[in-house]
């Protein structure tokens, strides 16, 4: 008989010294360390570390897991970053909910969760542990000293002790007229100390301040919703609803008394918003509830900004958050509501690497927190409508109608084929607008006019041979902006000189196609030139605080008519207005999109309810060359119903959601037979597994086959769909069949996974 160690409790010493780490590098794996003997205990799951990485040093997060047992060829920990983890178990869960749901590395989605800079690849093995920002200040004075201290330094001890320290010293030597050498000298002889102190970045600086706060009487509707809402709260755990309220009935009111609820039982609160425009104006009014309670998150912070908004919040200082798609992820301490306004909104589909979906991630943060989870929309997604109507999840609450009774705006809507024999050419804005937006100026009112296509030109034609100008790295024809006199494309950034003669047969038979926000712009100024006409478009707010100013500007009346592209649509209050005109309202359906009659029907129905929000009634003009698709017609009757009786036939008779799973692969590359190739090996794959699980009947695949837009940023793109009646039959078959490729060596860097897509451009 062999001799053996005894290990006390069955278990290994050594393997108790080993921690999984996740590095933010698209891997599809953790990494087991050793914790070194020189630390006491191994870091906790969701503290960050150093690590050694092949050739260089990388910042990770330890997660659960099981390390394998001792005996391997294992490299230390170099450093632990944190004294406590950054990331709650909550989060770690949901973390890795998402990277196994979405088919994401989850280095890479604890990366997306954090602020950036805390979890990225360091160009120096000494990472900044926390990126604050410091000034000297002083902290702390002892007028004690006075005898010994100049007259001049005497004053400056009085001036200080009769503010509220600490003092910022760059401010005090200014206001003071002193030196810093002064307050040196002072501070040698120990009359006062100096200290770095920690400041918190505000974004609110270019903010117009919070409005006074008005509580609102709720009607009946608001507040039995209202009081559903408090029910679910007082009994705990997880729950989930659907306030469907039509444009302008007051959801945002509910919203405020809900969380105002939270806060005062000590809880605290999550608001998502879909655009980056909406956050000035929720922002605003939720400062005027809550003051400092208040943290905001978005893409336009800078980073030290987001850094000191996400501290805030995970010190607890900050109980009330709002934010875009992202704020998801805040380290909310005891959170007891998510709310996820506009929820039907794409915006909230992160579009690349990880591919999660806000909403149906901030509906698993209820189920792990257990928090109560409320969807809000005046157009619900047809999924979550569905859901709510046949199982009762989210259950589903109704705002009829709009506050003060307010009416719905009267929609028109102007068939162009009609116009265009009428005057003989294609025309920007129809009689009807061009009249009713002349009475609006007449009457000091204003007027929005949505086109959801930017730039001053659509394409470039050559009306000799037919050919158009387009892209050289992707399948898309250029667009002309007139403003920087260049042709752009939208996906890659490529530009180039607008040409005098065509570039295939040399003739001078050059034509600007189509229109943008651009030259609707300068089509209103000429009609009305004593009209003040603003344009709100990605490419009017690139430079930060630009969408701020143009939404202040237009809210305060600066501002007579606002072009602007779906940007203009959502969730906006803007009691001035009373013309809503909508070019182009047809656009999105040309799209080869299942989803392209519901997009519209939104957007359509959105932009229509920015009218008569004030003292006035409102009105809606929506010109269309297809006034008999039954989008439209819905839209122009605000009647969702109506629409989702049209729309759930469509989708039950070609098996989409929500009568199927969705997943969508891409294949990418620069060599379009390689990326063929590799396609047609996934798809094979994809066939066998289907196979192996006897979901022949229940799972179809389709393609591979060039995605509708074959050629972006220089790669080719080939797209398999998989519709499934059980979803995890179809995430086991991509599981399966990519694990199978990787195995063989296969590359897959260039294949992403899109699990329940919202897009399949």
């Amino acid at each position: 008989m062999s001799a053996s160690l005894e290990i006390p409790s069955g278990r290994d010493p050594e393997r108790n010294r080993n921690v999984q780490v996740a590095v933010p590098l698209p891997l599809f794996q953790e990494f087991t360390y050793r914790v070194p003997d020189r630390m006491e205990a191994p870091p906790a799951a969701g503290t960050r570390v150093l690590v050694p990485f092949r050739h260089r040093k990388l910042v990770g997060i330890v997660v659960p897991g099981s390390p394998p047992a001792a005996g391997l060829n294992l490299k230390d920990l170099e450093r632990v970053l944190d004294p406590d983890p950054i990331l709650s178990p909550q989060l770690l869960s949901l973390g890795q909910w998402v990277a196994r749901y979405y088919f994401s590395p989850l280095g890479e989605v604890l990366q997306s969760m954090l602020p950036p800079g805390l979890l990225s690849k360091p160009s120096a093995p000494e990472p900044r542990v926390w990126p604050v920002k410091t000034r000297m200040s002083i902290r702390s004075i002892d007028p004690s000293r006075g005898p010994d201290l100049t007259r001049r330094q005497r004053e400056l001890l009085a001036l200080l002790a009769a503010r509220k320290l600490p003092v910022p010293v760059a401010r005090f030597v200014r206001e003071a007229r002193t030196t810093h050498g002064t307050l040196k000298a002072l501070a040698a002889r120990g009359a006062l100390v100096l200290k770095p102190v920690q400041v918190y970045r505000s974004p609110w600086l270019d903010s117009d301040p919070p409005p006074p706060v008005t509580r609102h009487s709720l009607n009946p509707d608001q507040s039995r919703i209202l009081n559903q809402i408090e029910r679910r709260l007082s009994g705990g755990g997880f729950h989930s609803m659907l306030i469907h309220g039509i444009t302008g009935s007051g959801k945002t009111e509910v919203y405020l008394n809900a969380i105002s609820q939270v806060v005062q039982n000590g809880g605290s609160a999550l608001m998502l918003v879909p655009e980056i425009g909406l956050t000035p104006q929720i922002s605003n009014q939720f400062r005027g509830w809550f003051g400092s309670e208040v943290a905001i998150l978005h893409s336009a912070l800078s980073e030290g900004e987001r850094f000191d908004q996400w501290l805030r919040i995970r010190e607890g200082k900050a109980r009330v958050v709002i934010g875009t798609r992202s704020s998801v992820f805040a380290p909310v301490p005891d959170l007891r509501i998510a709310i996820v306004d506009e929820e039907h909104d794409s915006s909230y589909k992160q579009g690349e690497m990880p591919r999660y979906h806000a909403r149906d991630t901030a509906l698993k943060r209820g189920q792990l927190e257990q928090a109560l989870v409320v969807l809000g929309s005046a157009t619900p997604q047809l999924e979550i409508y569905h859901g709510s109507r046949e199982r009762g999840r989210p259950q589903a609450e109704v705002l009829p109608r709009r506050v003060l009774d307010r009416s719905l705006p009267q929609v028109q809507v102007v068939d162009m084929r009609l116009e265009f024999q009428k005057h003989g050419k294609a025309l920007i804005l129809s009689d009807l607008l061009r009249e009713l937006l002349r009475q609006s100026l007449e009457c000091n009112d204003q007027a929005l006019i949505l086109l959801n296509r930017r730039g001053y030109s659509a394409a470039l034609l050559c009306r000799s041979c037919g050919s158009t100008e387009s892209c050289r790295n992707c399948s898309i024809s250029l667009t002309y902006h007139r403003d920087r006199n260049r042709l752009l494309c939208h996906y890659c950034g490529f530009s180039r000189s607008l040409p005098t003669r065509c570039r295939e047969c040399g003739k001078r038979y050059i034509h600007l196609l189509g229109e943008g926000t651009e030259k609707v712009q300068e089509a209103l100024q000429d009609l009305f030139p004593e009209a003040r006409v603003g344009r709100l478009d990605r490419d009017t707010v690139r430079r930060k605080g630009s969408l701020q100013r143009i939404l202040s500007d237009f809210r305060r009346g600066r501002t007579d008519v606002l072009v602007g592209t779906q940007m203009i649509a959502k969730g906006h209050d803007f009691p001035g207005v009373t013309l809503v005109g909508v070019l182009g309202a047809d656009q999105g359906l040309k799209l080869p999109d299942f989803r392209a009659a519901e997009r519209t029907f939104q957007l359509l129905t959105q932009v229509a309810g920015r009218a008569g929000r004030g003292e006035r009634g409102g009105r809606v003009v929506i010109q269309t060359y297809f006034p008999n698709h039954y989008s439209l017609k819905a839209a122009r009757r605000q009647d969702y119903p109506l629409f989702f009786q049209e729309e759930i036939e469509f989708r039950r008779r070609f098996q989409y959601p929500p009568f199927s799973a969705l997943v969508s692969l891409l294949v990418q590359g620069r060599d379009r037979n390689a990326t063929l190739d590799l396609a047609d090996r996934f798809g094979r794959r994809l066939l066998e597994h289907r196979k192996r699980i006897g979901a022949q009947q229940r799972l179809r695949i389709l393609g591979p086959a060039p995605a509708p837009l074959e050629r972006i940023k220089g790669e080719y793109r080939f797209q398999i769909l998989i519709k499934a009646v059980r979803r995890p039959e179809a995430l086991e078959v991509v599981r399966s069949s990519r694990d199978d490729l990787s195995r063989k060596g296969v590359n897959l860097k260039k294949v992403s996974v899109d699990v329940d897509p919202v897009n399949l451009m």
